[in-house]
């Protein structure tokens, strides 16, 4: 059963944390708006599901109940947001401190509580979290001051956070009774008495813009969803969703139900741009007794809608390169609705014929078409234009293609030994690889070696 966004504002908040989870739903802004419009009695649900996620989920929603939380600013966060400190590398927690300072004084008595149960270490990132606060407390000025005498250098950090100028003379009495041999904490404790000393001007926490941190509009987490589930989506009403859908059944293992929901699509779905996908993803089933036929016929169907056609001759192109297919697609390609379409048919070829239109379109400001033409650069093999893509690395909207398709290209042996030699050249170019960029520059190796018949170096034989 499809949970639909015109749905989400009467589902109940554990249904929604679960198909999220499970990638059957996008996280986006609807999602996000359908959770604050019920008010912060949401926040307890969901820390306890950022806390303790299934172990069927198969996204990982503790960045997106992030930022769900710190906008609904209710204490019933603060485990949460205590545990992500913990799980955090250390190299950037501003974010986690920020939102737990935002929660003010709702925030003091949790974090009391959770400083008596701690141990000692722990207790001291406590009292950092209450200094923080900015809220002018009792209990926590004591502790300040308890940590003043037994470890000065830790607490002149708190004591500056606190911001309370009446421990100004506590300080200074602590700094009179320091000995030599703790210069680096008396410059701790006098750095914080200025600090103190100094003007102050409290601006408050400005409103926190959850939504910028989220897509308008996010479709399910494909790579997650087995077969049958995608086939649901087939029925989505939103066109994008059935489109979508369509596209994700190439990658799944063809059988004959995928098969017969693709025939349905493609012959049936009222939308055009829906029955071009479905064409294009039946590439896969070539060989099934009709689906030659089909495909050969809709891509030369003068009278069909021309979305559709391209999606059919992108499948056509994919399998067989002759005078029929080569005019389809130039034909498709002179339609600037169906260009992006035609230039993914003509890579699809490995034709070397079509390498002028792609080296034309590596600057075009239509970004599908420059998308297309990067593509067909990296798996046509113009070496030439390596520089170009090179140059494109400090893009970040186009950098992730050109990083793929520079893998492709680029001068070297392919050879399975001077794979991870071509690897390093590339990462050095790139000035380092984030995770997601290596899995793509390997995938790309992994796929060049694979065009000249020879197995994977970075992947298993079976998951290439």
């Amino acid at each position: 059963m499809l949970l639909l966004p015109s749905q989400y504002a009467d589902a109940p908040l554990r249904d929604l944390l679960h198909e999220a989870g499970r990638g059957r739903i996008g996280v986006d802004q609807a999602f996000v708006k359908a959770i604050l419009d019920r008010g912060p009695e949401a926040a307890a649900e969901l820390a306890a599901y950022g806390l303790d996620q299934p172990e069927e989920d198969r996204v990982d929603l503790t960045v997106d109940l992030f930022h769900i939380l710190r906008a609904l600013r209710h204490p019933a966060a603060i485990p949460f947001l205590i545990d992500l400190l913990h799980q955090d590398d250390g190299e950037a927690p501003d974010h986690i401190y920020e939102a737990l300072g935002e929660l003010g004084e709702a925030a003091v008595e949790p974090l009391l509580e959770l400083r008596e149960k701690a141990d000692e270490e722990s207790r001291g990132n406590m009292e950092f979290l209450l200094a923080g606060l900015g809220v002018q407390d009792d209990r926590i000025k004591q502790l300040l001051l308890d940590r003043l005498e037994t470890d000065p250098a830790d607490a002149a950090i708190n004591l500056s956070l606190y911001g309370d100028k009446e421990l100004i003379p506590a300080i200074a009495a602590r700094l009179e009774r320091m000995g030599e041999e703790e210069q680096d904490e008396k410059r701790e404790l006098e750095y914080s008495m200025r600090n103190l000393e100094a003007p102050v001007v409290d601006d408050g926490h400005p409103p926190y813009d959850v939504f910028e941190n989220f897509e308008e509009v996010a479709p399910p987490v494909w790579d997650v969803l087995d077969a049958e589930e995608i086939v649901e989506f087939l029925q989505h009403p939103d066109p994008n969703v059935r489109k979508e859908a369509a596209e994700a059944l190439v990658d799944e293992e063809p059988d004959e139900v995928l098969l017969d929901a693709l025939v349905g699509v493609a012959e049936n779905d009222e939308d055009a741009v829906v029955r071009g996908a479905a064409w294009q993803s039946l590439s896969e089933y070539w060989e099934e007794p009709g689906v030659a036929a089909k495909l050969r016929e809709k891509m030369t169907d003068a009278g069909a809608p021309v979305r559709e056609r391209a999606g059919a001759a992108i499948a056509v192109a994919t399998n067989e390169l002759n005078p029929t297919v080569e005019a389809a697609l130039r034909e498709l390609y002179e339609n600037e609705e169906t260009r992006p379409q035609a230039m993914r048919g003509m890579w699809r070829t490995f034709d070397k014929t079509f390498a002028p239109i792609f080296s034309k379109h590596l600057q075009d400001p239509i970004r599908t078409v420059q998308n297309e033409a990067i593509t067909g650069v990296g798996y046509l093999g113009m070496v030439y234009e390596s520089k170009q893509l090179e140059d494109m690395f400090d893009d970040p909207d186009l950098r992730e293609r050109a990083l793929f398709a520079y893998a492709l290209c680029c001068a070297g042996d392919t050879t399975r030994s001077n794979a991870k030699k071509l690897y390093r050249k590339i990462a050095d170019l790139a000035g380092g690889l984030n995770d997601d960029e290596k899995d793509v520059v390997e995938t790309a190796i992994d796929t060049r070696l694979a065009l000249h018949g020879l197995g994977p170096v970075f992947a298993e034989p079976h998951e290439h």
